[in-house]
């Protein structure tokens, strides 16, 4: 039972007949009521300190910030504080002798809450209401009311204090929106979020994390998030490092689902600690990177491969073109060392004939095979040169007609997007030749000074294929193309119809030129 209202209600009693030596010590609650008894045993003080009348009184009263009622014993309204006026904006002729019931519109409501609560002269009665202002504006408040009782403890009526609490109404309502909004960033992420007790237990779990784990909500109940970690060593680390730094970001981890497939994972993660800093439990979120592995996997494997492809063409280019001219060649120079003494005849003069022009061939086969190696033409006069080189082979030429649109003065400055720009074109023709069986292939290449961006066009009247199907096409010959132009920053466009042909479109900030050729300065 709440005895404090009793005391105030003898406190204001002493204090209206001029008695300032009674006190209240507040509880041990330090709640709003208590507040309320330190300003008027301060009130006190201050009374007996200047011997004022109770119009001083009155006027302290009146300079509460909460709204206070004093009500007769039906319920009606004997005298109200400023608050109520200047808060609720009614005068005293519109609210005095009022039912308390006026302001909050619902009949029978003061008396129905005395009556539940307050059983016995020493009880209070606590409640939350809507009342209403003079501009009939909603305002939520909670209540407290306690009995008055005059010198001989008869009850004369009721002590009510009003409070507004509409800003912890605001608030409320923000963390249930807060709540809310989280609650649906943590469902929608499509990584996995995680909480966990000390022991690895799963407290939360999002709807990535069920499907990553291939948990139900059945297994969920039991589920360990350490029991999924494969490697005891890296499940050690893991611990260790959480537990010296309280967070980890970015921890490689194999993780295993409960259908027995291993997963490789990044998680980061950080404490949950209580107000005493103790460790609690552990939040985080796993990211899989298994296809991310996997492409890696295959990138590495198709750089090896076509390193491999690579060393065999060159093999081949060296034993079939070079290793046979040169051997007749040595055949050539032996027959001429057989004849006697170096005499010349008409046969004689046929084998050096014959050795001019394997050696002829011998330069052209060299020559061509270090051109495709790396032309000097691409690194003495930059890409367009090298272009324009690569479509005047008569190898080429006698396959397809080339359109070659690309400026004298077209300078990148970066040998390595250069390279990357000629490798391009090179692969383009080669699959236009090779798959597309194509007649004839357009290169342009230009700065465009509006986007500020290197670009270029590979067109051929090629066979095509269909775009909705390019996965079935590329293998990892566009993939490569498309991971080449993305790391400089490019964008690749591809269109492609069926016998109409194919056309690359690539676009790489001239900025991001720009910064790489400063890069390189600095780097020499």
């Amino acid at each position: 039972m709440e005895p404090r209202f009793e005391e105030i209600n003898k406190l204001l009693i002493n204090y209206s007949l001029g008695e300032f030596d009674y006190k209240i010590k507040p509880s041990d609650n330090y709640d709003e009521i208590d507040a309320f008894i330190v300003n008027i045993n301060m009130l006190g003080e201050e009374l007996k300190a200047s011997t004022i009348s109770k119009n001083y009184f009155n006027n302290i009263f009146h300079s509460i910030a909460d709204k206070l009622f004093v009500l007769d014993n039906t319920g009606k309204i004997t005298d109200i504080n400023k608050a109520v006026q200047e808060k609720l904006g009614y005068k005293d002729e519109e609210i005095l002798r009022n039912s308390i019931d006026f302001l909050s519109g619902e009949q029978g409501q003061f008396n129905a809450q005395v009556k539940k609560q307050m059983h016995s002269a020493n009880s209070i009665a606590h409640w939350e209401t809507i009342i209403y202002s003079s501009k009939k504006e909603p305002i939520p408040v909670f209540c407290s009311c306690s009995y008055l009782h005059n010198q001989i403890k008869e009850k004369v009526g009721y002590l009510l204090i009003v409070r507004d609490i509409s800003d912890i109404k605001k608030y409320q309502k923000s963390l249930v929106e807060s709540e809310k909004k989280y609650r649906d960033i943590f469902e929608k992420s499509s990584d996995c979020l995680f909480v966990i007790d000390v022991l690895g237990k799963f407290i939360d779990l999002n709807k990535a994390g069920f499907e990553l784990f291939k948990l139900s909500g059945e297994t969920s109940a039991t589920a360990n998030f350490f029991e999924h970690i494969i490697d005891g060593n890296e499940k050690d680390f893991f611990n260790t490092a959480l537990h010296k730094d309280g967070q980890v970001i970015d921890f490689k981890l194999k993780v295993i689902d409960s259908k027995s497939n291993i997963i490789d994972c990044l998680v980061s993660a950080n404490n949950i600690l209580t107000e005493k800093n103790t460790v609690i439990g552990y939040q985080g979120i796993i990211k899989d990177v298994s296809e991310q592995k996997n492409l890696e996997n295959l990138v590495v494997k198709t750089i090896v491969d076509t390193q491999e492809q690579e060393r065999k063409r060159i093999a081949r280019d060296l034993h079939d073109g070079l290793g046979q001219q040169l051997s007749a060649i040595k055949f050539y120079l032996g027959s001429l060392k057989s004849m006697q003494n170096g005499s010349k005849n008409v046969k004689y003069d046929e084998i050096l004939s014959k050795s001019n022009n394997a050696l002829s061939t011998v330069l052209k086969e060299l020559s061509n095979i270090s051109f495709n190696l790396m032309p000097g033409t691409l690194q003495n006069f930059g890409l367009g040169y090298a272009i324009k080189e690569l479509c005047n082979k008569r190898e080429l030429n006698d396959l397809m007609k080339f359109d070659v649109d690309i400026d004298n003065d077209f300078v990148i400055y970066d040998k390595t997007i250069e390279i990357t720009l000629f490798r391009i074109t090179q692969e383009f023709i080669n699959n236009s030749i090779k798959h597309g069986n194509a007649g004839k292939v357009r290169i342009k290449m230009h700065v465009n000074n509006k986007s500020n961006k290197i670009e270029i066009l590979l067109r051929d009247n090629g066979k095509g294929f269909e775009i909705k199907k390019i996965r079935e096409y590329t293998g990892m010959g566009l993939k490569n193309i498309q991971s080449r132009v993305e790391s400089h920053n490019g964008i690749l466009k591809i269109n492609s119809e069926i016998n109409k042909g194919t056309t690359y479109e690539i676009m790489i900030p001239y900025s991001y030129i720009q910064n790489e050729k400063i890069k390189n300065i600095n780097n020499r």
